[in-house]
């Protein structure tokens, strides 16, 4: 497995930074002496090579990614990397939404699972909103998710009965979502966008990347992920 430590290393202060309001991976561990308040982000070299840039964008937005949003001519793409039983996750989801309504064509939203391990029902919680969103209601079913969080977050059976519940309150077709809810296509999806999260080095969720470089965002503070969208638009 390739770690992309050449080009996409999260330095000591993000890492800090990032653990503040994040889930973050269990062996994932806040280095002593960082500060929160210092450097924003940290992507690849200045001058990565265009063969570099294209191999990390390859596996940050790989061919058939989910997407928010298709803008014909996107000045830029904002990833997101989510686990949906984590509770910072479900305040990014309102920001996520902001930014879809106030940039409309301008900025490309992609959306990817990363279930962290010591979340159990995320991966199943992952294949819910996957599911759903073969039938064009991805968006929907994770909002209820988020918003339910609590109901399923930490129950150890009939989980799988309470996402077929929610499809039903949406409205989308039961057999074809219980049939892809544990398809090995959407499980496959899934664990590829856990096996890229891997790879990538990402310590936490939410992950948000902006230009190959990762974020370090207040999912409580809408400005912390508007400031770089609007210096990457305006230079």
């Amino acid at each position: 497995m390739r770690k992309f430590t050449g080009f996409f290393t999260i330095t000591a202060a993000l890492s800090a930074a990032l653990f503040l309001a994040s889930c973050a991976a269990p062996e994932a561990s806040s280095p002593a002496g960082s500060s929160p308040g210092a450097s924003a982000a940290l992507a690849s070299p200045s001058k990565p090579s265009a063969e570099l840039t294209a191999e990390l964008m390859a596996k940050l937005v790989p061919e058939g990614t989910r997407v928010l949003n298709q803008p014909a001519q996107p000045k830029t793409t904002l990833i997101l990397f989510t686990d949906y039983q984590c509770p910072y996750c479900a305040k990014m989801d309102g920001l996520i939404q902001r930014v879809k309504s106030d940039y409309r064509d301008q900025v490309r939203i992609v959306v990817r699972n990363f279930p962290l391990p010591m979340h159990h029902n995320a991966p199943l919680a992952a294949q819910a909103v996957e599911a759903a969103a073969e039938q064009g209601a991805l968006e929907k079913m994770a909002s209820m998710v988020f918003s339910k969080q609590k109901e399923w977050a930490k129950a150890q059976a009939g989980v799988v009965e309470t996402f077929t519940s929610y499809a039903q309150q949406l409205g989308l077709q039961q057999s074809k979502f219980s049939a892809d809810l544990n398809s090995a296509a959407i499980k496959a999806r899934v664990a590829k966008d856990l096996q890229d999260a891997t790879e990538l080095g990402l310590q936490g969720t939410p992950s948000l990347v902006l230009e190959g470089k990762l974020l370090s965002v207040d999912s409580s503070d809408y400005s912390s992920v508007k400031g770089p969208i609007d210096a990457v638009l305006a230079s």
